[in-house]
C-alpha cells in the first residue's frame, strides 16, 4: 500500500510500504481524507523522534475489511476514529485523567494516517470509531477529533455563564475554542498577530479583537473588563503569552496551556503573584471517546462553523506543500487525500 514516511523535516516520500493484516476482532480502513494536526508538527520536526515513520491520526475512512468477530460494521461504511483508549480502570482513569492512563499512552492506530490502510483494533472499533451518516460533511468529519481535545479542556475548566475567555492563538484550535465558549454563553477575547485571523475570530464569535504588534493586551483587556479575564487558553504558550495572561487575569481566574510550548519550555513566572492572588495554571491534553462523541455530535448538528476553516484538498504526494502552508498561516489546516 502507499504510505507517507517522514524522513526529516524536509524529507517526505509517498512509498509502498505492506498492507496492515487484521486479527479476527479488527478492522482495516481505507483512508479518504487525513488532516494534518499541529501535534504531527511537532514530532516532524523533534529531532529525538524515531524516523522514518508514518504521522498522522485525523482521519476518514472507508472500511474496507473487517474481522469475522467485528460487528455493526461492514465494508463500504464511512467512518471515522480516535487514536487513543483509556482503560477506566486505572489510578488516572479512575480520578478522571484519562489522558494520563499508561493504556492511553500506548495505543493507537497503525501504523498513522498518512497512509491508505489504517489498521483498527478491537479496542478503537468499541470506544473510538463512528460511522458517518451519508448527509455528513466528510471533511469536517475530519474536525472531530481536534473538537474532542477542546470539548475535553473546557470540561477541565470551572467556568460559569458570561465568563469572559480570552483565546490566545486564532489558527484551528482557537477558532474551535472561540465557537465551544460560545456555545457555553461565555464571551471571548481573541488575541493573535494576525489582522485577517483575528476578523475571521470575531466572525466566528469572538466580542473582542487585539492584536499585540498594535495594542497593549493588558491595557486593552482592562479596558473591556475591571476585573479582569476569567479563564484565558492558551493555544499558544510561550513567556510572552504567559505572563501576559497572568497580568490580565482576575484574581482567583485560571490559565489552561493547551497548546505546547515547543523548543522553549522554561521560562521565569512570578509565583508569588501566583499564590496571593490564587492563580491556577493547568493543561489539557488530548481527548477522550466520550468527548469523541459529543465532538461528532456537535459537528453533525451544524453547531459551530466549520466552512471557513476547510481549504483545497492536496494529494498525500503534496505533504511538504500543506505543511508548509500551515507552517506560513497560509492556511488553518493541511487535508489530504490519496
Amino acid at each position: 500500500m502507499k504510505a507517507l514516511l517522514c524522513f526529516s523535516q524536509n524529507e517526505f516520500k509517498l512509498e509502498e510500504i505492506d498492507k496492515p493484516e487484521i486479527q479476527k476482532d479488527e478492522m482495516l480502513i481505507e483512508m479518504i481524507y487525513t488532516g494534518l494536526c499541529g501535534s504531527d508538527i511537532v514530532k516532524i520536526f523533534d529531532p529525538v523522534v524515531k524516523k522514518p515513520a508514518v504521522f498522522g491520526h485525523e482521519v476518514v475512512g472507508r472500511v474496507a475489511e473487517t474481522g469475522r468477530n467485528v460487528t455493526g460494521f461492514k465494508s463500504g461504511d464511512i467512518v471515522v476514529t480516535g487514536h487513543h483508549i483509556p482503560c477506566y480502570r486505572c489510578h488516572y482513569c479512575l480520578h478522571g485523567s484519562h489522558s494520563m492512563c499508561r493504556h492511553f499512552k500506548e495505543t493507537n492506530i497503525y501504523p498513522g494516517s498518512f497512509c491508505q490502510y489504517i489498521r483498527l483494533s478491537k479496542e478503537h472499533i468499541m470506544y473510538t470509531t463512528f460511522k458517518v451518516s451519508p448527509d455528513f460533511n466528510l471533511l469536517e468529519a475530519l474536525f472531530i477529533e481536534p473538537l474532542a481535545c477542546c470539548i475535553r479542556a473546557m470540561d477541565r475548566i470551572d467556568s460559569s455563564e458570561n465568563d469572559l475567555f480570552s483565546v490566545v492563538g486564532t489558527g484551528i484550535i482557537g477558532m474551535l475554542f472561540i465557537q465551544l465558549i460560545k456555545l457555553s454563553r461565555g464571551r471571548v477575547v481573541a488575541i493573535d498577530l494576525d489582522d485577517k485571523r483575528l476578523s475571521l475570530a470575531g466572525l466566528l464569535g469572538a466580542e473582542y479583537t487585539i492584536n499585540p504588534f498594535k495594542k497593549n493586551i493588558v491595557r486593552e483587556i482592562k479596558n473591556i473588563t475591571a476585573v479582569g479575564v476569567d479563564i484565558a487558553i492558551l493555544s499558544v504558550t510561550n513567556k510572552y503569552t504567559l505572563n501576559d495572561a497572568l497580568l490580565y487575569l482576575r484574581d482567583g481566574g485560571t490559565v489552561n496551556i493547551f497548546g505546547a510550548s515547543g523548543k522553549e519550555s522554561r521560562f521565569e513566572v512570578d509565583f508569588e503573584s501566583i499564590y496571593k492572588r490564587e492563580l491556577t495554571i493547568m493543561s489539557s491534553y488530548s481527548a477522550t471517546p466520550e468527548t469523541l462523541r459529543r465532538a461528532h455530535d456537535i459537528i453533525a448538528g451544524k453547531k459551530i462553523n466549520l466552512s471557513p476553516l476547510i481549504s483545497e484538498v492536496m494529494p498525500l504526494s503534496d505533504f511538504k506543500k500543506g505543511l508548509d502552508l500551515m507552517l506560513k498561516r497560509k492556511i488553518y489546516k493541511a487535508i489530504f487525500k490519496l
